[in-house]
């Protein structure tokens, strides 16, 4: 069991669910009464890529969870494998993001702090609970690329609750 912690708390990337968001070309159509996405500058915007991430790791989808860090996956301070081996001990996991703090400027770049309430289930049933923090970045410089304009997970402090 504490083998399995130590496997939820490495792959959320310490040194990042909400309802599921349709994909383009999916076919699937928000329904009329959904609300508008946030505007992916925002706040909010920040808050649904950890939404996002954790609905990619809880689907498997490990390779689009791990993109979500900073400079193609690299930021989880972790390989593609390294990252992806992190969670086979991992059943399900889904998260509760809190209210995004403010955004702050810096040398070209935006942060964002998101605290989130993590649950996870291993495979052998045992159930964790875990939180923390993941603080995001986008770049606002002239000349940025659309990824590079994006929030991207830049670092996270998450540990398990009641430590």
């Amino acid at each position: 069991m504490a083998m399995a912690l130590a496997l939820v708390v490495l792959a959320c990337g310490c040194q990042r669910s909400g309802p599921a968001v349709p994909r383009p070309g999916s076919g699937q159509t928000p329904a009329a009464t959904d609300t508008p996405p946030p505007r992916p500058e925002s706040a909010d915007g920040a808050a649904s890529v950890v939404r996002a991430y954790y609905r990619a790791i809880d689907e498997r989808r490990y390779s689009d969870a791990y993109r979500l860090w900073e400079s193609d996956g690299a930021a989880s301070g972790k390989s593609l494998e390294a990252f992806r081996d992190g969670f086979r001990g991992t059943a399900s996991v889904a998260v509760v993001v809190g209210t995004p703090g403010r955004i702050d400027g810096a040398a070209g770049s935006r942060y964002i702090e998101i605290p989130v309430r993590i649950t996870a289930v291993t495979t052998d049933g045992a159930h964790q609970a875990l939180a923390g923090a993941y603080t995001l970045r986008r770049s606002v410089v002239d000349g940025a690329t659309s990824e590079q304009r994006a929030w991207r997970i830049h670092s996270a402090t998450i540990r398990r609750e009641g430590r």
